[in-house]
């Protein structure tokens, strides 16, 4: 891998340079260390590691070049060589040594790319004892592939250095936008020049650095707007400016329209579009209708969504959301970081209001709930919720109590145990019904066979989905596993097979298992039947 760590200044144009090698010497370690305290044209040290692998490394310094390098004590090469060369610019018709810089600063190469062999390959050509002509020719033309490959590779390297230095340069600010940012500090970070870096950064994300930083920060000022109750001047604080006036400022100058003004405009709007089935789920609860919303069979709600403008299938096409033009646009955030770049679009198209993934469903519903006016129409809601959770607790509480229920997914060729998230936060946590050992520690889902769950063997097994696609091929993939799965001595040696306690769910494929308010609510209806059915036996 090539590493390198190179100047700010960008490469000169060196076509019209001539260079002319005068010298190449072999170093032993006495002369090796007596060159590091002169001067070098350049000098090529090579390390041999104990598995015989060779890696290398160029370092200029001199008149005629800008490197400066002092080893660390314990790079001590296994060969090292002296090329002493010079550098000729062109000036009023002719060629007059040129001493500012022109190449690379650091060109540490591994592996080395043959790089060493053309070195000692020169060394041999002027090791002639008054080498002739054609010699002397052919080590310069060698010479000249020498610096063609250290120049190609160590423009390559600047070029990747840059990308990345610019690129962690941004995430900081993503993650710092709160603090005190400049573009020197910014720049200092990519290891750049600021004007160099300013412009770079521009032609990378159509910004400056200093009005991304700000554009940054009136996203996170939106979210705060909507979904807190907090005071201009305390949102102002959070997003890094110093007081609500030049917040408020800055803010029109970003959206055009003033806090106040976007707050009301937003809980106004019924141009909403839901990028994600778990925000559809909370919308449809509290009787609103998506404007726009990625549609599909993995989450079977199309009667509830008849006037709904389908943006994709599985994910939103950008393009699709940018034809509906929506006016707020609603999503949950992916368990990873970083957001793709399709992702970031969507607060350019329209103010968008991302759920942390982590945070519980109720949450979700009232931050959705607030942000477009509907707060009181969410109180209701769970409030409804929670009382028929009870009453579905208290009905069924001395019939099944410490029975413990496992609530496996069947997908095509899979199988899975889900935890306390999705269906588990119902029944575990809303129904409180028995959890089998183990599965406390299951946050979300575990993978697993027929033969775990004996380790588990409930009195009660409730049949979801796993991974299913919508797809009438999904359906029946899972249909002939669940006919496979009773075929199997393992599960018909499980309590709740033997008790006839197993209760399918996963013919609607997605509708019980999604993290939302709709899926819920629905599900505390169906289990309601399946224990009334059970008690009725």
């Amino acid at each position: 891998m090539r590493t390198t760590n190179l100047t700010n200044k960008g490469h000169e144009d060196t076509s019209s340079y001539l260079f002319k090698l005068i010298k190449v010497i072999q170093m032993d370690d006495a002369s090796f260390s007596a060159a590091l305290s002169r001067e070098h044209h350049a000098l090529l040290y090579v390390h041999q590691s104990r598995n015989g692998e060779e890696t290398a490394q160029m370092h200029y310094a001199a008149p005629y070049t800008p490197f400066v390098w002092k080893p660390e004590a314990a790079a001590q090469p296994s060969s090292c060589y002296e090329l002493q060369f010079a550098c000729y610019s062109p000036k009023n018709n002719n060629y007059e040594p040129h001493l500012s810089p022109i190449l690379p600063a650091h060109v540490p190469i591994s592996p080395f790319a043959g790089i060493t062999d053309l070195v000692k390959e020169l060394a041999q050509l002027q090791g002639h004892a008054m080498a002739m002509q054609l010699e002397q020719m052919k080590a310069n033309i060698k010479f000249q592939e020498l610096l063609l490959e250290l120049m190609a590779g160590s423009a390559e390297e600047k070029d990747g250095l840059t990308e990345q230095g610019i690129e962690y340069s941004r995430k900081y600010i993503e993650q710092f936008y709160a603090s005190e940012i400049t573009r020197e500090h910014l720049a200092a970070l990519a290891g750049l020049n600021p004007d160099y870096y300013s412009r770079a950064f521009k032609k990378k994300y159509g910004k400056t650095p200093i009005e991304y930083v700000n554009q940054v920060r009136i996203k996170h000022a939106k979210q705060s707007l909507l979904l807190s109750n907090e005071s201009f001047r305390t949102i102002a604080h959070q997003v890094g400016y110093s007081d609500e006036f030049y917040f408020s400022r800055k803010f029109k100058l970003e959206t055009g329209m003033s806090p106040t003004f976007y707050i009301n405009k937003i809980k106004m709007t019924d141009k909403i579009a839901s990028l994600k089935h778990l925000t559809t789920g909370h919308l449809v609860a509290l009787n609103v209708q998506p404007y726009a919303a990625v549609k599909n069979n993995i989450y079977p709600i199309e009667d509830r969504l008849e006037d709904t403008i389908n943006i994709g299938q599985s994910t939103p096409e950008l393009e699709k959301l940018l034809e509906a033009r929506p006016e707020l646009i609603i999503m949950r955030e992916h368990t990873h970081e970083d957001l793709s770049l399709k992702e970031q679009l969507y607060n350019q198209i329209a103010p968008t209001i991302t759920l942390p993934y982590h945070q519980d469903w109720r949450i979700h519903l009232q931050s959705i709930a607030k942000a477009i006016g509907k707060a009181s129409a969410a109180n209701a809601w769970l409030e409804q919720y929670e009382e028929k959770a009870e009453r579905i607790r208290r009905k069924y509480a001395q019939k099944i109590e410490g029975q413990t229920f496992l609530i496996v997914g069947i997908g095509a060729g899979e199988m899975c145990i889900y935890g306390k998230r999705n269906v588990g936060t119902v029944l575990y946590g809303d129904l409180q019904l028995a959890v089998p050992a183990g599965v406390e520690q299951i946050a979300h889902y575990q993978e697993t066979n027929v033969q775990a769950l004996k380790q588990y063997d409930p009195e009660h097994i409730i049949l979801t989905s796993y991974r299913h696609d919508g797809s009438e091929r999904m359906n029946y993939a899972i249909n002939r596993e669940v006919q496979q799965l009773f075929r199997q001595a393992d599960w018909q040696e499980l309590k709740a097979v033997r008790n006839s306690s197993v209760y399918p769910m996963y013919q609607r494929q997605h509708l019980y298992t999604c993290y939302t308010s709709l899926s819920h609510d629905l599900l505390l209806d169906q289990m309601d039947q399946l224990l009334e059915s059970y008690i009725s036996k």
